[in-house]
């Protein structure tokens, strides 16, 4: 009786570990925290807050309504990413990833989808590939849209881009 339980046990947990959908390694690069919209950030903060959660590295432009980042994850993977400014509040993020291999994106697109939805229900699927999701900015009640398309054709390439729609 003993050796059955003990046989149970061991492919039980041999399922569990075979089952647990992995996500993509970039991901948790992509996203960098948990906090805010996306990477830390809040729509309504100012240039100088963004700039403490990014690293200033791969920073290429800094303009008065506008920062832009390059960053390399490794060879043949990268991503840019940019905030948009009115009156010092950030308005619009945008992220644009590039893979050398399509199945990355692909994994990827579906680990931020499961994100999204997990934080903000199930995301709907427009015509154009876009999956969206709705929802309200805590601190000043603005209508927030988070868009994503997975564009991979010959290279893996997925788009997000988190907007506010009362701007």
């Amino acid at each position: 009786m003993k050796l059955k339980n003990q046989y149970f046990t061991i492919i039980l947990i041999a399922l569990i570990v075979a089952c647990t959908q992995k996500k993509n390694p970039y991901f948790d690069k992509l996203l960098k925290s948990e906090t805010g919209f996306f990477r830390g950030a809040e729509i309504g903060n100012s240039i100088s807050e963004i700039k403490q959660l990014e690293n200033s590295e791969y920073l290429i432009d800094d303009m008065p309504d506008y920062l832009y980042f390059d960053y390399k994850l490794d060879m043949g993977n990268s991503y840019t990413i940019s905030y948009d400014f009115s009156d010092n509040k950030l308005y619009e993020i945008e992220l644009a990833a590039y893979f050398d291999k399509i199945e990355d994106a692909n994994q990827l697109f579906k680990d931020f989808s499961a994100y999204f939805n997990k934080i903000h229900g199930k995301g709907k699927v427009e015509d154009d590939g876009y999956t969206s999701w709705r929802t309200k900015n805590k601190k000043t009640g603005a209508n927030i849209e988070i868009a994503m398309v997975n564009d991979s054709q010959d290279y893996g390439y997925i788009s997000i881009l988190i907007s506010d729609l009362d701007y």
